[in-house]
């Protein structure tokens, strides 16, 4: 009898499964819903995918509806939303993980995701890539202008600061992937910020060595 009972109470948990998938027909996949502004209404917006092929069988597309639009994905890649080149002025591309889940994304000046672990992840590295990058234009701005004027004080000032600012960026993004340990993110911050390097000695040998 208990073996009866619990093969109908197995039964019964495949079929409620399998009616559940049935009702939501997005279970396991990514969800992007996103908002962007109104002048973008019956434009096309796409998803890209950041690495492979970008051809019609791999970029998807939709039609803005009321300032909204929405993508369905069933893999887990790196992407960017990016809306018709015609139209591109004043709105920011999008990077973004297609992990299961429900992703709310915003497209406009500065684009920005949420909802998905690595997904807020990314958006907290975006954060961080625009501070250092505001920091390094003005130092950048300011180190040209000492060069102008024959200042060369300041211009080595500069030259150390922007190396210091770029080696702290670099040292909070390692720790970032260290914090995830594995995933996409973690992988393409591993990418963009190597730990080691080849190089060619003298004698013509290939070294690997710590890229600090």
């Amino acid at each position: 009898m208990r073996r009866i009972l619990f093969f109908l109470a197995a039964l019964l948990t495949v079929c409620f499964a399998v009616e559940s998938c049935k009702n939501n027909p997005d279970e396991g996949k990514c969800v992007i819903e996103g908002t962007i502004n109104p002048r973008f209404n019956n434009k096309r917006i796409f998803l890209v995918p950041m690495n492979g092929p970008q051809d019609a069988a791999h970029v998807d597309s939709v039609v803005v509806r009321n300032s909204k639009f929405r993508f369905v994905k069933d893999t887990t890649e790196l992407a960017v939303i990016r809306v018709d080149y015609h139209f591109r002025t004043g709105v920011q591309d999008l990077l973004l993980i297609t992990e299961p889940g429900k992703v709310e994304v915003v497209i406009d000046s500065v684009s920005d995701c949420k909802g998905t672990p690595q997904n807020d992840s990314i958006s907290k590295w975006k954060g961080m890539s625009a501070q250092f990058n505001a920091n390094h234009v003005a130092r950048v701005r300011q180190m040209r202008a000492a060069k102008r004027q024959g200042d060369t004080l300041t211009v080595s000032r500069m030259k150390a600061e922007i190396d210091s600012c770029y080696k702290a960026y670099k040292a909070q993004s390692r720790q970032l992937a260290d914090n995830l340990k594995e995933g996409v993110l973690h992988d393409f911050l591993e990418t963009t910020f190597p730990r080691t390097y080849k190089k060619r000695m003298p004698d013509g040998s290939i070294k690997t060595v710590a890229n600090e």
